[in-house]
């Protein structure tokens, strides 16, 4: 991997569209499902073959009496060369036809699934990026964390030193920062394992990335739960799919039953055709032009019931496609819904949390301030600094949620597009 020094998620998301394996081969899947609409096209078009045939004979007639009788030879070689043109041009082909419209269903098929697999990478992106900020926040609050109890360890010893206190208070103390200092090791860890999942996704090393600032606003996303199910019942890329799944399964029901119909193409051929050869008596050679101009009409009359088994497959197949579109806006409305209603939820858990530190921050000094009049026990203001970092790491853990809620909601509307992810990312800081 190449180092990048990409910081903003814009930036980022730019990286995995140049290096991500899954885009590229909806990409490559897409330009050769647009290859395939010109190739089916072929069929309906002039064509126009050369073909050459050289051979040498050899005929033996010693069992002819008439021959023998009047003392002709009967054993000759000869050459025989034939060159031709043959021009086709098809007048009446319905299954040719057809398969054009499926040709398009199939490339605007392969198209969906590149925008979705874009689509697919914004959120992946915008995931593995806000799991790192994640990490990067925990680490640190952790680490002030583990300041702060160091700080109270030693406020425990002075004042056990000073007789005000007692060796319970060093100890919980000192049990605190063995805890915090766990604690940062699993973090560190899960940072790391954070950056290689990003890095993996993007195909690049990202050395630093913009933080969220905690001022940053988060907006609910405007209509109710009804509008946005109904929105990804009717836009969402998957039930799009779905829908020219049908489409194509129709064309496909349509040209079996063009199995018993027949099929008209006009022709143009010309041969030249020339023979050399002989034996020594009798010598011989042959020169012709020949060319020909027709209409040539083939009607299948039995194939084996071929034809009506295919009918009836592709009846059944016609079956399990609009099936299979009933499905796919039964899971797009609930994905919506899901999303929804976490992204709602977790506005009102911020909301929540920001009072929490606030709170937190009440109590901590509280706690601090009857520790030192003695009205506290140091274990009160340990558990204080605790609760305050937790609270921390959750409103910061909700905020990264309600913004990847946000594209997921958005992505199941089938309405996430770039600016979406330019939006998020003006929000972000760089350093």
């Amino acid at each position: 991997m190449n180092a990048a020094g990409a910081e903003t998620l814009a930036q980022t998301f730019a990286l995995a569209q140049q290096h991500n394996p899954a885009l590229r081969s909806a990409q490559a899947n897409y330009q050769a499902a647009l290859s395939g609409i010109p190739l089916a096209r072929s069929s309906l078009l002039p064509q126009v073959v050369a073909g050459a045939n050289l051979s040498a004979n050899a005929q033996d007639n010693s069992d002819n009496p008439l021959l023998q009788k009047f003392g002709m030879p009967t054993q000759w070689n000869y050459t025989a060369r034939d060159i031709n043109l043959v021009a086709t041009q098809a007048l009446y082909q319905p299954a040719d036809h057809l398969g054009v419209k499926q040709a398009d269903v199939r490339a605007r098929i392969a198209y969906l699934q590149f925008v979705q697999e874009n689509q697919n990478l914004m959120v992946q992106v915008a995931t593995r990026y806000f799991d790192v900020l994640a990490a990067q926040d925990s680490l640190h609050s952790l680490q002030e964390q583990e300041k702060a109890v160091a700080e109270q360890v030693k406020s425990a010893q002075a004042n056990f030193d000073a007789g005000n206190g007692t060796i319970v208070d060093v100890r919980d103390a000192q049990a605190r920062v063995d805890l915090t200092a766990a604690q940062v090791l699993a973090v560190e860890n899960q940072l790391q394992l954070a950056h290689n999942s990003l890095q993996q996704l993007i195909g690049a090393q990202v050395q630093t990335l913009a933080p969220l600032p905690s001022s940053a606003a988060l907006f609910a996303p405007t209509g109710d739960l009804k509008d946005w199910a109904r929105k990804a019942e009717e836009h969402n890329l998957g039930v799009d799919q779905a829908r020219l799944g049908v489409e194509l399964a129709q064309l496909k029901a349509k040209k079996s039953g063009t199995g018993n119909l027949p099929t008209v193409s006009a022709y143009a051929r010309v041969d030249h055709n020339a023979t050399t050869g002989g034996s020594p008596l009798f010598p011989f050679s042959n020169r012709a032009n020949v060319a020909s101009v027709g209409v040539q009409v083939r009607w299948p009359l039995f194939t084996g019931y071929a034809v009506q088994s295919d009918v009836e497959q592709t009846a059944h197949l016609l079956d399990k496609a609009q099936a299979d579109l009933d499905s796919a806006r039964l899971a797009a409305a609930q994905e919506a819904r899901a999303a929804y209603l976490s992204v709602q939820s977790g506005l009102a858990q911020v909301n929540a949390l920001d009072a929490a530190i606030a709170s937190s921050h009440s109590s901590l000094q509280a706690n601090e301030t009857g520790f030192k009049v003695g009205l506290r026990v140091n274990i009160d203001v340990l558990n204080a600094l605790s609760q305050l970092y937790e609270t921390q790491r959750q409103t910061d853990k909700a905020r990264y949620d309600v913004l990847i809620n946000t594209l997921r909601l958005k992505n199941a509307a089938g309405q996430l597009a770039p600016h979406d992810l330019d939006a998020l990312s003006a929000l972000l800081v760089p350093r």
